[in-house]
């Protein structure tokens, strides 16, 4: 995926958290079903235009095509007018981290690991209470920072083709540098699940007392 493609589903994504909708319920004010949204959002499938122009009417947000020359002036408008979940903590240690796995993906293009842990980033941007986990987030942050560090070195060793091979093979990866990116991977996914099935508790209502006749009348139809 290019990074402009990924910079309209991060816009996307964004507007939907900092509106405090679920796919679902954008779902409902689109008519694009959710499971398509959830596609789009994670990069599974190219978004239509005819897509593209209802979600960002659902979510507030318009289409222009602007002058290059413009460009500048129009971002930062638009930096003045950005909700304020991008600014949180949470957010900030988000994007910065998805920085440095971008810039890992760089000398590692082909690397399946990386891109599991974008995407695993780019949805945890969508989760309202991220901001939670903040601590397990630099700690996951951290150790992803200094695999980038480490990938950058690598890349500098040998000559034009040894570093063109190192780009493109997994097996140039140290063993445990690679075991590390699996268990960055595995702690992004667990948080995430971890805020996507944490609701908070509340008492079942009491139930009626059981009678003989609720029988009939279920069998009954």
């Amino acid at each position: 995926m290019i990074y402009a493609t990924q910079d309209i589903i991060d816009t996307l994504k964004g507007a939907r958290a900092a509106k405090g909708l679920s796919q679902r319920a954008l779902s409902k004010r689109t008519g694009i079903p959710q499971s398509h949204i959830s596609k789009i959002e994670s990069g599974g499938t190219d978004i239509r235009l005819s897509s593209l122009i209802e979600l960002a009417r659902a979510l507030d947000l318009d289409l222009k095509l602007v002058p290059r020359k413009a460009v500048p002036a129009v971002d930062s408008v638009v930096r003045g007018t950005v909700p304020t979940v991008s600014a949180t903590p949470a957010i900030r240690e988000l994007n910065r981290t998805l920085e440095a796995i971008r810039n890992l993906s760089a000398v590692y293009p082909n690397l399946s690991e990386l891109k599991q842990l974008r995407d695993g980033f780019h949805a945890l941007k969508t989760l309202r209470d991220v901001g939670q986990k903040l601590g397990a987030l630099r700690d996951i942050g951290k150790r992803i920072r200094g695999l980038q560090q480490t990938g950058s070195n690598l890349a500098k060793w040998g000559s034009p083709i040894e570093q063109s091979k190192a780009a493109h093979h997994e097996a140039n990866i140290p063993a445990e540098h690679l075991q590390a990116l699996r268990g960055a991977v595995s702690a992004v996914q667990n948080l995430r699940n971890r805020l996507v099935h944490t609701q908070p508790w509340q008492p079942s209502p009491p139930r009626p007392a059981y009678r003989l006749d609720d029988v009939g009348e279920d069998e009954d139809g």
